[in-house]
Formats: structure tokens, C-alpha cells, sequence
């Protein structure tokens, strides 16, 4: 079905939207990387594949199947925050492809429960709350003393995740017909992004480094689900563009938020 998919797609349009994406993606990964753990988890949080795949789909499909969409993203996000307790959970005492592995299946199980309930907006926000609190009071039990402030994340990692993130946009949204809108909406909100990030800082920067990335990411995440709560309501009601940027601008106030609200919330 890939494959027919794939074909149906022109080439111009798929390595248009893979690139475009890319470049977002990876300038973003070097920011988490230079401005370290607490500050990255709060920064990967920004829709840097979400906000492209949104674009390249509202270019193409009517207002309501991407208010659709959006919703669906926005219940799938309760999965992201699962994801990222899981591996938080498992990141002490194994290696991270262990983690990965846990975290992906938590994801997947979490995805295909959550697609079960109403993909309406006013639930879907109640959801991510009351996830997100569960989870990040379960992962402040999990942080360690003394985190590392800084970390390089190679340049071939950036471009892997970059191409994997644009690959990823480019294919649903040019097939987001075929799949429809919550299948499209889950694949969006897919925490791709976090899952090249936790690998290489568990990796490179250690153990305790990854657990506070993720649990700033935690509430980063806040910015996904605030960027699909906007969209879903101004899509209808402004143009494409206008919307897009409403979105963008809330999520962006969203992490200047958790960035600046880090003393308060992240214990000493």
C-alpha cells in the first residue's frame, strides 16, 4: 500500500516537503544540543514537524478534514507524553535501544487505546492534562543531581533525523487522503523527533542527562498540544495561513513559558 502510495505522489512535491522539513528539523536538534538538557526538552517541543506537515496539508485539504486531523494529533500526544515517561522509567538501568523499545511500545499501545475515544478538541485537551500531570509527577521521582548543561549531537545524527522527520511529513501529508484524518493526525503527532534526541543524548551525555531532556520534555510537549488545540478551532475560521501562524505563535509562547517557569517547576 506504501508503494502505491509513494507512487501516486509527485517527485517534486515529496523531495520539497522531505527537505524543507529537514532543514527545520535539524536547525532546531543543534539548538537542543547547544543549549542543553532542561532548556533542549523545552525547545524540542516546538512543532518543527508537526507545524511543516500542517502546512503542506492545509495547502491541500479542505479546513475541516484539517481541523480533523489536528484533533486526532492532539489525543495522539497523550501517547508522546507515555513515550517519554516510559523511557524516563527504563532509562536508569538499561541501554537505550532498550528504552527505545519500551518507549515505542508503550507509544503503539497507548495510540490505539486513545484512537478509540471521541477525537474532539475540548476532550482531547482534558486528556493531555491529566496524562501530563500523571507523568510528570511520576518522572520528577526519576531525576538524578548534577545534569550536564551541554552535549554535540553530530551533524550526521541531525541530518538522519531530519530525513527521517521529512520523509515522514512528506509521505502522510501527500497521502493523508488514502489514510484519512486519524490515521494522518496519529502518524503527524508520531514523537520521531524525541526519539532520535533520547538515543543520542543517553548515548553521548549520559544517563542523567537524557531523564532531565525528557522530563522537560514533558512539558515542552505543552506547546505540540496548545499548536493543535488553535489550529483546530481557527482553521475553520481564518485562512490556512492565518491559522498556521496563530498556532506557530501560541506554541512558541507556550515553550518561552516552560523555559522561563524552569526554576519553580524543576526541583534542585
Amino acid at each position: 500500500m506504501l508503494n502505491t502510495f509513494l507512487f501516486d505522489i509527485p517527485m517534486e512535491a515529496l523531495t520539497s516537503r522531505m527537505l524543507a522539513t529537514a532543514f527545520v528539523v535539524m536547525a532546531v536538534s543543534w539548538a537542543v544540543s547547544a543549549f542543553g538538557p532542561i532548556v533542549g526538552g523545552a525547545l524540542a517541543g516546538l512543532p518543527v514537524i508537526l507545524g511543516p506537515g500542517f502546512y503542506f496539508l492545509a495547502m491541500q485539504a479542505p479546513a475541516s478534514f484539517v481541523a480533523q486531523t489536528a484533533s486526532s494529533a492532539l489525543l495522539s500526544l497523550c501517547a508522546t507524553q507515555l513515550f517519554l515517561l516510559s523511557y524516563i522509567v527504563m532509562a536508569g538501568r538499561n541501554p537505550p535501544w532498550v528504552c527505545l523499545a519500551c518507549a515505542m511500545g508503550a507509544w503503539l499501545l497507548a495510540a490505539l487505546l486513545l484512537q478509540l475515544l471521541p477525537t474532539q478538541p475540548i476532550p482531547g485537551v482534558f486528556m493531555f492534562i491529566v496524562v501530563t500531570g500523571i507523568c510528570w509527577a511520576i518522572g520528577r521521582r526519576f531525576l538524578m543531581p548534577e545534569v550536564s548543561t551541554r552535549g554535540r549531537v553530530g551533524l550526521g545524527l541531525l541530518a538522519a533525523r531530519g530525513i527521517l522527520a521529512g520523509t515522514l511529513v512528506a509521505v502522510v501529508t501527500s497521502a493523508s487522503h488514502q489514510l484519512g484524518a486519524t490515521v494522518a493526525g496519529v502518524l503527524l503527532a508520531f514523537p520521531i523527533g524525541y526519539t532520535v534526541v533520547a538515543v543520542t543524548v543517553h548515548q553521548r551525555i549520559g544517563v542523567v542527562s537524557v531523564v532531565a531532556m525528557l522530563h522537560s520534555a514533558l512539558l515542552g510537549t505543552t506547546s505540540l498540544a496548545g499548536f493543535c488545540a488553535v489550529l483546530v478551532n481557527a482553521i475553520e475560521h481564518l485562512t490556512a495561513h492565518a491559522a498556521l501562524g496563530v498556532a506557530a505563535m501560541i506554541s512558541m509562547l507556550i515553550t518561552l513559558a516552560v523555559i522561563f517557569g524552569r526554576q519553580i517547576l524543576i526541583p534542585r
